[in-house]
């Protein structure tokens, strides 16, 4: 199938992320022109039923209660049992599980890959939902199969409106603003924070590019660790200009004034390390990869031999951060030292012509391309 440019209609990205990015939901009709969904529910099925796959089943009606969860990895013998309606398989992480379907991800690059978390795909017979919510990323949900009614609202929700006894964060209270009915090919863009509300109108499959919202208490949590976790044991609270005080227990003024200038040294938002932490925070893939059945090779020669092109390995997540005279690459929460022309190359399609990549790497570059090879951070195209 061919792959949109951009899958945005007739609106640019740049009107896009004026008007609609992380602004106000957006309906794309026919996004992906006269799609065909390449995976069935059987497929889905199929792979929910693996280890290490992250997968669940949203039962609203005919379960042990409304709205019943069930978690992966799943039997055959959970869809002998499921009900002729009302209940949603969902199955995160497909293209890292399927790479054959990385171009569907592939195709919402005009945001910062770096930013993209995973596609995840839904399958819901007549009635299937999760129940109105929102969430705090930004999603595209691309309809692949069936139909779905899609409603909306802006309105703050109540911490309260929450449906019981259910871990789901359902809404109980929930108004349409507006509705659509999506067919194959059309997509709907909803920013962090609109409740809405799907619900399959026959069998329905969904493809859902979310995106990383990593929470402010990550973020600083992760880089303050970054930052202090190599610093010299003798590094400690230390007060050589203590003067005398009238009362023991009191913290002065001047004692916290100390621990400010500490803090101000590395909570600096100027610190030399905050390019590379940001990197690495961001590559980090939050959990392994799993490595392909491969015979390692031991030189450059033999990849090139063997292989004219490779592509990234989806579950792999690259990005590059530009300095003076030379990239840092980060793969997969590391970093690596390399010219801007190898970072640009590696980085700029899934797909590498390998020929190409070697005549502008150095040798060290060279060694890196083996190594991910190795670790199945780069794979074989076929």
């Amino acid at each position: 199938m061919p792959i949109p440019s951009t899958p945005l209609g007739q609106i640019t990205v740049e009107d896009f992320l004026e008007n609609y990015w992380q602004k106000k939901t957006l309906v794309i009709k026919q996004g992906f022109k006269n799609f065909q969904s390449p995976i069935d529910a059987n497929d889905l099925a199929g792979l929910s039923c693996e280890e290490n796959v992250n997968s669940r089943i949203v039962i609203e009606k005919a379960g042990e209660h409304p709205w019943q969860a069930i978690y992966g990895p799943m039997d055959e013998s959970i869809f002998a049992s499921m009900p002729k309606t009302h209940w949603t398989l969902l199955v995160n992480d497909v293209e890292k599980h399927i790479p054959e379907l990385a171009w569907i991800v592939d195709a919402f690059r005009f945001i910062p890959e770096w930013r993209i978390d995973d596609l995840m795909i839904s399958y819901a017979p007549e009635g299937g939902s999760v129940g109105p919510h929102f969430d705090q990323y930004d999603v595209f949900i691309l309809q692949a199969q069936g139909h779905r009614r899609w409603q909306i609202s802006t309105r703050e929700i109540a911490e309260d409106n929450q449906v019981a006894d259910t871990n789901l964060r359902i809404q109980k209270d929930f108004t349409a603003e507006e509705e659509w009915l999506l067919e194959p090919g059309d997509i709907i863009y909803i920013p962090p924070g609109v409740s809405h509300y799907g619900v399959a109108t026959d069998d329905c499959l969904s493809f859902s590019i979310g995106f990383r919202a990593s929470t402010y208490s990550e973020m600083l949590n992760d880089f303050m660790e970054h930052i202090t976790h190599k610093l010299p044991i003798n590094f400690t609270y230390q007060d050589p200009e203590l003067s005398p005080q009238q009362h023991p227990n009191e913290i002065s003024d001047n004692i916290l004034q100390h621990i400010r200038h500490v803090f101000s040294e590395f909570l600096n938002p100027n610190h030399p390390e905050l390019p590379r932490w940001f990197g690495r925070f961001n590559s980090d893939t939050k959990a392994d990869i799993p490595e392909l059945d491969i015979e390692p090779l031991t030189d450059i020669e033999t990849l090139k031999n063997q292989h004219n092109q490779l592509i990234r390995n989806p579950a792999s997540r690259f990005a590059f951060y530009r300095q003076k005279e030379n990239c840092m690459l980060f793969i997969d929460g590391e970093d690596y030292n390399v010219s801007p022309a190898f970072a640009e190359a590696l980085c700029q399609n899934r797909q590498l012509d390998l020929d190409k990549l070697l005549s502008i790497a150095s040798d060290d570059e060279q060694s890196l391309l083996l190594q991910l090879y190795n670790h199945s951070q780069l794979i074989d195209n076929e």
